[in-house]
């Protein structure tokens, strides 16, 4: 409360404004300029600014509150990006402070910079994205010193979960890649990534008792993608590389449907009569299954599947996919894999389609088809992750016809305002939203890159602030300002001219 008092002070001195994403300030004091919105994307709940600037020597004093694990390497290695030593006599101090405040939740923070700089939160979380907030603030390379505004921020997300859904199945992305992809989610405070690891084009993750998966299904891909699979170990090493940027890895083997690669490792997964066992490397959906009229094989086989994916993955959720497959037997297959997830301690999500099953209301529905009707779901008191395509799905141009990009779902594509316009509050009872790159036209770094950025930026904003909040031309405003940051991740991004990039 020491720094909030220290604002209030300086408030009742100097005068400060109010921003938020619809509103902008400007001084009583003639010879001020006007105060704009601050680039920081996704924008804070709350924003007060007072006149002046705040200077960062490149010496500094660091208090780090015990429990600051992942916020305090954080910060450390910010300044070190930007050449600040740290010293018990610097001029400059940053405080990370943790307090009891239930309004902030469990990421919420605040962050003060007047006389120093001061972060503090109920959690390690919070903490963490209060140093993303200070980031956006402080310029992406190292300079002789450093201005800050001086500034009150009070933040909050309104969504717990803030998702972006990587396809790894059809064209398979390193772990490199997936590691500098996490980099770049936890500086927009996203916080679920959604590996789609089966399908018909590939199996990219280890599973012990049934080898073959990888052995066969590992080196499938679409044509022209890239083949391979995770080991066990690199999972896990995965898994804590995204603990430590607070973003949760929630993993995907796509069932009963989308099994190709399984069916060619595993023939016996599929019924007597289906000639077709061979791995994969079409664009078509929809044809290949497990033999749903095969239970005493097929659902060891599944519980033994995701017995070793839970092993490998902490996640709360677990997705067992169930999208476009016609079985008579679908919904059952849908209600006993939901159950087996059950079973094992965690919680399933469904692609919405498995909505007609008899499932427990805990699980997850992921909602990709904005016609769907879901109300009798949510009456049924099923919460959606929001993943409409016309919106969401970044395999989609980045404008209308743009080479190497579908348009299935929308003929225009999914341009940066289109992806902006998405209501969050008309779907009902939402635990957040996703954006997905599926990969059947993804085939390099470079491509994901520039099919992600800059619209990932917005999945960011759609998942932290407040709908009431938002407003595109502010939006791209801030984007503007932040591309060297983003060109300091060395992300290969879509040159969007609504940026003017």
């Amino acid at each position: 409360m020491r720094f909030l008092l220290a604002f209030a002070i300086a408030c009742t001195l100097i005068g400060c404004g109010s921003t938020s994403p619809d509103t902008s300030t400007n001084s009583a004091n003639p010879e001020a300029h006007q105060t704009e919105q601050l680039a920081l994307v996704p924008y804070p709940s709350t924003v007060e600014i007072a006149k002046g600037k705040f200077t960062l020597a490149n010496r500094v004093h660091l208090e780090a509150a015990n429990g600051s694990e992942t916020a305090k390497p954080a910060l450390q290695a910010l300044l070190t990006q930007l050449d600040i030593t740290l010293s018990d006599t610097a001029p400059s101090q940053i405080e990370l402070i943790m307090v009891e405040e239930p309004e902030l939740g469990e990421e919420g923070y605040r962050l003060l910079i007047d006389t120093q700089i001061s972060i503090s939160a109920n959690t390690d979380a919070g903490l963490f994205y209060g140093v993303q907030t200070l980031r956006q603030l402080l310029p992406a390379s190292a300079q002789a010193e450093y201005a800050l505004p001086l500034v009150a921020i009070t933040d909050a997300p309104a969504f717990a979960w803030r998702g972006n859904m990587l396809d790894v199945a059809r064209s398979f992305f390193p772990p490199e890649y997936i590691k500098s992809h996490i980099d770049r989610m936890a500086r927009f405070k996203l916080n679920r990534l959604h590996l789609h690891l089966s399908d018909d084009q590939g199996w990219r993750v280890e599973i012990n008792k049934y080898p073959k998966l990888t052995e066969i299904g590992g080196p499938s891909a679409v044509e022209g993608g890239r083949s391979g699979f995770y080991t066990q170990e690199e999972v896990r090493e995965l898994v804590a590389y995204a603990q430590a940027r607070h973003v949760t890895l929630v993993p995907e083997i796509d069932l009963p449907g989308h099994t190709q690669a399984a069916l060619a490792s595993y023939n016996e997964l599929a019924c007597d009569d289906v000639t077709n066992l061979s791995t994969y490397s079409g664009l078509e959906v929809g044809f290949s299954k497990l033999c749903l009229t095969n239970p005493e094989v097929i659902y060891p086989w599944v519980e033994d599947v995701l017995s070793e994916i839970i092993e490998l993955f902490p996640s709360e959720y677990i997705h067992i996919g169930g999208d476009e497959i016609k079985d008579p037997l679908y919904a059952e297959f849908i209600a006993r894999a939901t159950q087996i997830v059950d079973d094992l301690g965690r919680t399933a999500i469904v692609w919405e389609e498995g909505s007609v099953a008899d499932n427990d209301p805990d699980v997850l529905l992921q909602l990709w088809n904005d016609e769907y009707d879901i109300q009798p779901a949510l009456e049924r008191g099923h919460q959606l992750i929001l993943s409409p395509c016309s919106y969401t799905y970044f395999d989609h141009g980045n404008y209308a016809g743009q080479p190497q990009t579908y348009d299935w779902c929308r003929k225009e594509g999914v341009p940066l305002e289109r992806a902006y316009s998405l209501d969050t509050s008309a779907f009902g009872a939402a635990v957040g939203v996703e954006s997905a790159l599926w990969t059947e036209l993804v085939h390099t770094d470079a491509a994901a890159d520039n099919r992600l950025w800059p619209r990932l930026a917005v999945t960011a904003e759609l998942g932290w602030s407040q709908a009431s909040q938002r407003d595109y031309q502010q939006f791209t405003d801030r984007l503007t300002q932040l591309r060297p940051q983003l060109d300091a991740l060395g992300i290969q991004y879509y040159l969007a001219p609504e940026l003017g990039w």
